[in-house]
């Protein structure tokens, strides 16, 4: 009898210590750890802001200047950097009168409605200074050249449908978001043909105006 009270003993102080040190978390017992703050994603995978833009930005072959409203998409509301063959046109291009007044328009812009119309001001204002730079290189431009100037011009509009076609595709029954992007598109398609005309225009007449700025 004395002997099972020794063991009964035993057992109960066994039973006793499994509970105060056998008590080690496995895997699947978490419940109370402390959840750690998330790690941020590194530098090279976080989304990249767009570049500062000013129109006294450097020009790049391939980059496009910051956005210029605090739009819906740095994309649909940035101009891009235009390049040409000749650093001097590109230095004074990239302070062209018509891109400041963009820029400044588009910050005032505060919906994608406005941005589109913006988009759409500007684009019939570098059409206009396609035809005014047009007339004033045929003017300056000695004989010997103005025959290929007019062969380029007439090779740029004979495949401005088609071109602008298909920048009217990509916003067909996309919503609001590619149609600011495909006015800015557009705006844009005009706007790299005016300049590679007043980059011949520069070379021939360095104090070249824009028509945009007679207008002020």
């Amino acid at each position: 009898m004395k002997k099972m009270k020794t063991a009964s003993l035993l057992i109960a102080s066994i039973m006793v210590f499994s509970v105060f040190f056998g008590c080690n978390k496995t895997p699947e017992d978490t419940s109370s750890l402390v959840s750690e703050p998330a790690l941020s994603a590194p530098e090279s995978q976080a989304p990249s802001k767009a570049p500062s833009s000013s129109p006294s930005a450097a020009p790049s072959s391939s980059g496009t200047s910051s956005a210029a409203a605090s739009g819906p998409d740095d994309k649909a509301t940035s101009l891009k950097n235009i390049v040409t063959s000749n650093k001097d046109f590109n230095k004074l291009f990239v302070n062209n009168p018509i891109d400041k007044a963009y820029l400044a328009e588009m910050e005032k812009a505060t919906s994608t409605a406005d941005m589109i119309k913006v988009n759409e001001k500007y684009t019939k204002l570098w059409q206009t200074e396609i035809d005014s730079g047009y007339k004033k290189l045929l003017a300056k431009a000695p004989e010997s050249k103005k025959k290929s100037y007019q062969k380029r011009q007439e090779r740029w509009v004979k495949g401005t449908p088609d071109d602008l076609k298909k920048i009217a595709e990509k916003a067909q029954s996309a919503g609001a978001m590619a149609q600011l992007e495909a006015s800015g598109e557009t705006m844009e398609f005009y706007r790299e043909r005016a300049a590679a005309i007043y980059k011949n225009l520069f070379t021939h007449d360095p104090k070249f105006t824009y028509a945009y700025s007679a207008k002020k």
